[in-house]
């Protein structure tokens, strides 16, 4: 088997650097001839992923959901497989495909395991895995410090989240699930289960489905958004007062007034501000799954 493999060093505070090399060992003990290439800069990974699918069966990712994310927009409706070994921080996507995190056993699914189909979301020209956030977590990720992410894991996005809190304002913003008008000041565009490692805000998200699953938070005041974020990891988050849970395959997201900065996230990575449309893709990637 012809196998690509991207690489990005820097993931993982520098773990899948370190790797690669026993990757490529055991890709080529597999019997794979391989083609490996790392990147050197943020946005790299989807253009050498496209240049690899041209004449690989399959593509690896060495990395964190960062790279998963670019790799996946490379991939995006070539029909190429994308593999994922995991290497990143918290490495959410593998967790939602349920793949194995040792690296002999990364690599077996990466050579053996079978393609299924996956939904991507689509927001402007760019393509998201997971989900897309809006509000809170956006605000979180923008003001999230490298070294407190690579120190602490999940613990510095709750500490980061509270200091952000207690520093800005929310705005409320619309959101329009397929033509239906909402308001909120926190939502999630969920593709997947998984959000921010073993717990999943859109917990009822399929990636199989054709649908997203949108949860809308348009609660106020440090109580309610305290019980909002205690109640995620038990999935009670649906019983919230000020919670609303949706399915659609189109969500627009528009600020209330035209000055109001509302930051969006996109798998992990700030891709800009509202207004932004969401929709999704059914069956844009193939995946090689445990």
């Amino acid at each position: 088997m012809r196998i690509g493999l991207v690489c990005n060093p820097a993931a993982g505070g520098g773990r899948a650097g370190l790797l690669v090399g026993d990757v490529c060992r055991l890709l080529e003990g597999a019997g794979c001839e391989v083609g490996q290439v790392t990147t050197t800069r943020s946005g790299e990974a989807a253009g050498l992923a496209r240049a690899l699918s041209e004449k690989a069966e399959r593509v690896a990712v060495l990395g964190g959901d960062g790279t998963v994310n670019e790799v996946a927009n490379g991939l995006a409706w070539t029909g190429v497989p994308m593999a994922v070994i995991p290497a990143g921080t918290i490495n959410v996507f593998a967790l939602e495909l349920g793949l194995p995190f040792d690296l002999e056993g990364a690599v077996e699914v990466a050579v053996h395991g079978a393609v299924r189909p996956l939904d991507l979301g689509k927001v402007g020209d760019r393509f998201f895995v997971l989900m897309a956030g809006v509000g809170l977590d956006a605000l979180t990720i923008r003001e999230l410090s490298p070294e407190a992410k690579r120190r602490y894991s999940e613990l510095a996005f709750v500490w980061t989240g509270l200091r952000a809190y207690t520093r800005h304002s929310l705005p409320d913003f619309t959101v329009i699930v397929d033509g239906e008008k909402h308001v909120a000041n926190f939502c999630v565009v969920g593709n997947c289960h998984y959000y921010g490692g073993r717990f999943g805000v859109t917990h009822r998200a399929d990636p199989g489905d054709g649908l997203f699953d949108v949860l809308l938070y348009a609660g106020r005041g440090f109580p309610s958004v305290a019980a909002f974020w205690a109640g995620v990891p038990l999935g009670l988050q649906d019983f919230h007062p000020h919670v609303d849970y949706l399915r659609g395959r189109v969500v627009e997201l528009v600020p209330e007034h035209e000055d109001d900065v509302v930051w969006v996230q996109a798998d992990g990575e700030i891709i800009g501000r509202l207004p932004v449309r969401a929709e999704i893709q059914p069956s844009a990637l193939k995946v090689v799954n445990s």
